[in-house]
């Protein structure tokens, strides 16, 4: 080879290097930093390797610096069809799995060892010296696995950039030359078709990178204003679904298929019916808004028709959003007011009970006082028919004033506080606090939980009207209770130590023991006789304890 001829072919590889890596730069300085960019960089990278090695080989002066240009050249040729189609899959959006991965590195890896190892085997070069180079089996073997692989990827860029709308045509076309070109002039020189003193495979991509310059230029190839595009819709929580004119979805988000569970292969039929079957309502291709609950979450779906100038339809627009924090806002906004309702009531229920006991209570003392003062004036007097009646009618009075007495204290601790009503024990000492004039003593025997929890309001009304029976009539001076939690049944006794009867009238108020304690399956019986007081036992099943039920355990206190 001439010397004029050294320098033009060193001048035009200059020149391809140059532009090659001026693509690589561009790249890096505008294209995202995602799989699609770093695997054409990678392209690029064994292209730069393919260039430097020619450079080598024209300044080569012995074998041994003429296998070190080949070996660098052989690194990029090996894994310039793995990274080529690496590139084309993740330029359709999809992530390469591992195994596809590991095969296409793996095979290009073996390629490039055994270039590298040739002395040994003379399975890549048959014949390597100065005077020229024979290629063995392994290097065919590698060029049919670049021709394939580095076809294959045209093809699948091609096609994604004609079906997805966001990859302009230009690039596909700028991209096929690109890769084509090097690809033809490689094949012609292995037919013999092209015959020179140099590889002109490695001089044609100064006009490969050029064109993937236009391409990026010109169409936005890996811009990062086409790749950013799809990158903020995938960072934002609200999924994006973009609908063509016939209905079929040309983009959907990250987002949009983590909401809904949807696919690419859905339609704007199939999509309506599908959020449909989370409605109440069916839904038509005209909906504008609608609210679906799926997975535990609250999603609000929105719907845009979008219209050219003459408001022809070219495209329609889905944006869900997830509002499951806005009604969990309501509901808390809800609460707030409702505990604001409720303490404004306590607040009245308060001031209503202290009114009740300022004037009732102290009207029920007066009349039970007066009662009580009348019955020993009336004992002064000389004994007669009219007195014994009077005395009989102020006892009366007496028992019914302190038995109201009572009862009034017991509405109005209900009037300040229902939380004594959460638990059987609670409600039975609310109704002990309110007798003042008989001693009461309350025996607990077992645990209480949850249980229990269905016969509080039964067994605070039953025993409220034992008590205020047993002040107004008994004439007793202790009071002993007894409550026992069992594995089966809650049972309550109630004894005092008053005068006692021979016979047990029921009437209202027994009838009512006996009737709510029959309700929830138990039993309600009484027994008395004179001089020996009054006793009631009431009994009622309760469910079997559950695991949770012993878990919580503890909640109950009495």
């Amino acid at each position: 080879m001439s010397g004029t001829m050294l320098i033009i072919l060193t001048v035009m590889l200059l020149l391809a290097l140059a532009s090659v890596c001026s693509t690589i730069v561009w790249l890096m300085v505008k294209g995202s930093r995602s799989r699609v960019t770093f695997s054409f960089i990678g392209c690029q990278f064994s292209q730069i390797l393919w260039i430097i090695s020619q450079l080598l080989i024209l300044m080569s002066e012995s074998d041994r610096q003429l296998l070190i240009g080949y070996d660098i050249g052989n690194l990029g040729i090996s894994f310039v069809g793995s990274c080529w189609l690496l590139f084309a899959v993740s330029y359709m959006d999809r992530e390469p799995s591992k195994p596809f991965l590991y095969t296409i590195l793996g095979f290009s890896s073996v390629i490039f060892l055994s270039a590298v190892t040739n002395p040994i085997h003379g399975l890549y070069y048959t014949d390597f010296s100065m005077q020229g180079v024979i290629h063995g089996p392994v290097f065919f073997v590698s060029q049919i696995y670049n021709y394939l692989t580095i076809l294959g990827g045209i093809a699948i860029v091609c096609k994604t950039c004609f079906e997805n709308k966001q990859r302009s045509r230009g690039q596909a076309v700028l991209l096929t030359f690109a890769t084509g070109i090097p690809l033809v002039i490689n094949l012609l020189t292995l037919v013999n078709v092209i015959s020179l003193d140099f590889a002109l495979t490695p001089v044609s991509l100064a006009l490969s990178g050029i064109l993937v310059l236009l391409a990026t230029y010109r169409y936005g190839f890996l811009n990062v204003n086409d790749v950013a595009f799809e990158d903020a819709f995938n960072i934002i929580e609200e999924g994006v679904i973009v609908f063509s004119r016939r209905g079929r979805i040309t983009y959907l988000s990250s987002a949009a298929k983590r909401l809904l569970e949807i696919t690419e292969k859905d339609d704007l039929p199939s999509f309506i019916g599908y959020i449909s079957g989370y409605t109440d309502k069916e839904l038509t291709e005209d909906f504008d808004y609608a609210e679906i609950e799926k997975d535990g979450k609250n999603l609000g779906i929105k719907h845009y028709h979008c219209r050219d100038s003459k408001g022809i339809a070219v495209a329609q627009l889905v944006i869900v959003s997830d509002v499951t924090k806005y009604y969990q806002l309501i509901e808390r906004t809800d609460e707030l007011a409702g505990a604001r309702q409720k303490l404004a009531i306590e607040r009245e229920r308060n001031r209503i009970a202290q009114e009740v006991h300022d004037t009732a209570g102290h009207t029920f003392t007066m009349i039970s006082s007066l009662a009580k003062l009348s019955r020993v004036r009336l004992g002064e007097m000389p004994d007669s028919p009219p007195v014994q009646e009077l005395s009989g009618f102020m006892e009366e009075a007496e028992s019914l004033a302190r038995g109201g007495l009572t009862q009034l204290r017991c509405s109005i601790n209900n009037l300040r506080e229902d939380s004594f009503m959460t638990t059987v024990t609670a409600a039975v000492k609310t109704v002990t606090d309110a007798v003042r004039d008989i001693h009461t003593e309350i025996c607990i025997s077992g645990s209480e939980d949850k249980r229990y929890l269905f016969c509080v309001q039964n067994i605070y009304v039953s025993f409220r009207e034992l008590i205020t029976n047993c002040v107004r009539y008994s004439g007793a001076d202790r009071i002993d209770v007894i409550v026992k939690f069992l594995d089966s049944a809650i049972e309550l006794y109630v004894f005092d130590n008053g005068k006692g009867c021979k016979e047990i009238k029921a009437h209202n108020g027994l009838n009512g023991i006996i009737q709510r304690t029959e309700e929830l399956g138990g039993t309600a019986s009484f027994r008395s006789g004179e001089g020996i007081g009054f006793s009631a036992v009431i009994k009622i099943p309760v469910p079997a304890e559950s695991e949770e039920d012993k878990n919580d355990q503890g909640a109950y206190c009495r």
